[in-house]
């Protein structure tokens, strides 16, 4: 790509003293934003048929914090997404085929996302939340905690690519030493996040099937993990130029 202009640089927004370059949509990220909203509305009328009755109604409520649960979920995905498009703003062959990449992997597991999340409120509440998906089978659990690992893993490695691939630029972005710095704070957020899908998978692979939960609740070490680097790596950061 050619070299972004200095005089466009000084006249671009600030956010914590990263320039954002991508203020104006590209059409990717119009795509992705509408991928987005498709995937919210496939979450909606995955929740069975409108209910017929009361009993029908009182389970449909059941059903409300896994929705909300999930939705948080994919809209953590679409910030991701968007903050590195306002930041970069780029749109060019790497971009789309990144982020078509995004939009097939959401689209593949917003199901089994459903799923495992309404199996974990049903478990969290002695199943006082409703689960229409039953697994008969130790090793279906196991396979499904894969199977979401993988996506996940698939997902923070996406990211990664994201950054690097901005990172590779650096030069023709103009970017400066914080936001240099900040890319690679992102670069370890993930990297982090993608180990502990590893985490997920292995002990999947490897725990007695009344533990087996705790494999999907690796997953909240991101909670230690995010804030942990970004603190750590906050203490550190250049000042913005």
């Amino acid at each position: 790509m050619a070299p972004l202009e200095p005089t466009f640089i000084k006249q671009c927004p600030s956010d914590n003293g990263f320039r954002l370059r991508g203020m104006n949509m590209t059409r990717i990220e119009v795509f992705v934003d509408a991928a987005f909203a498709f995937a919210v509305t496939m979450l909606v009328i995955s929740f069975d048929s409108i209910p017929q009755n009361f009993s029908e109604m009182i389970i449909a409520i059941k059903n409300i914090p896994a929705f909300i649960f999930s939705v948080v979920q994919l809209i953590w995905i679409w910030h991701a997404h968007n903050v590195w498009s306002k930041r970069f703003g780029l749109d060019n062959g790497m971009t789309v085929f990144l982020s078509a990449t995004l939009l097939i992997i959401v689209l593949v597991y917003i199901y089994p996302m459903r799923i495992m999340n309404q199996s974990m409120m049903a478990y969290f509440t002695n199943g006082y939340l409703y689960s229409s998906f039953n697994f008969d089978l130790a090793s279906e659990l196991s396979a499904m905690f894969i199977f979401l690992g993988i996506g996940f893993f698939s997902f923070c490695i996406l990211f990664v690519s994201l950054n690097y691939y901005a990172l590779s630029l650096k030069d023709e972005l103009l970017l400066d030493e914080h936001e240099i710095y900040e890319t690679r704070t992102l670069v370890f957020v993930w990297m982090g996040a993608a180990a502990n899908a590893l985490l997920c998978i292995l002990l999947a692979l490897i725990l007695p099937p009344n533990l087996l939960p705790f494999s999907g609740f690796s997953l909240f070490l991101l909670s230690f993990w995010i804030p942990y680097i970004r603190i750590s790596r906050a203490r550190k950061s250049p000042l913005p130029s």
